[in-house]
């Protein structure tokens, strides 16, 4: 299976359950999947497991997650398993985390960007 292929129908379909004016112009999820995927992050990959896992469970061909999600049974999947959006939400939380949280390419920041968490000292 192409793990961004799937993160890019898994955004597709999270933004529509948020937002009937979801714009391709606003918003590339082609993009943000590729970001996701190549990050080799682990709650990227648990993401997709559990997604992969739940389609399977529900008897849906394998083949369709690489395609648009629509329809009544994929639908129903997400109705039955509420935490399956929670997965969808893993996927946009951690692509934050990594496109925001790091420094620009030539850059070094002079302080942390984050808290320092207890303890730290300087």
């Amino acid at each position: 299976m192409n793990h961004i292929r799937i993160a890019t129908q898994a955004l597709r379909y999270r933004l529509a359950t948020i937002s009937d004016s979801y714009s391709r112009s606003r918003f590339d999820p082609e993009a943000i999947a590729t970001v996701a995927v190549e990050c080799g992050d682990p709650v990227i990959d648990a993401a997709i497991r559990r997604l992969g896992t739940a389609w399977t469970r529900a008897g849906i061909d394998p083949d369709l997650i690489t395609e648009p999600w629509s329809g009544p049974r994929v639908d129903a999947l997400f109705a039955e398993d509420p935490t399956l959006l929670d997965a969808l939400d893993d996927v946009i939380k951690t692509v934050h985390r990594v496109q925001f949280s790091r420094p620009r390419r030539g850059t070094r920041p002079s302080r942390p960007r984050h808290r320092p968490g207890v303890g730290y000292t300087r």
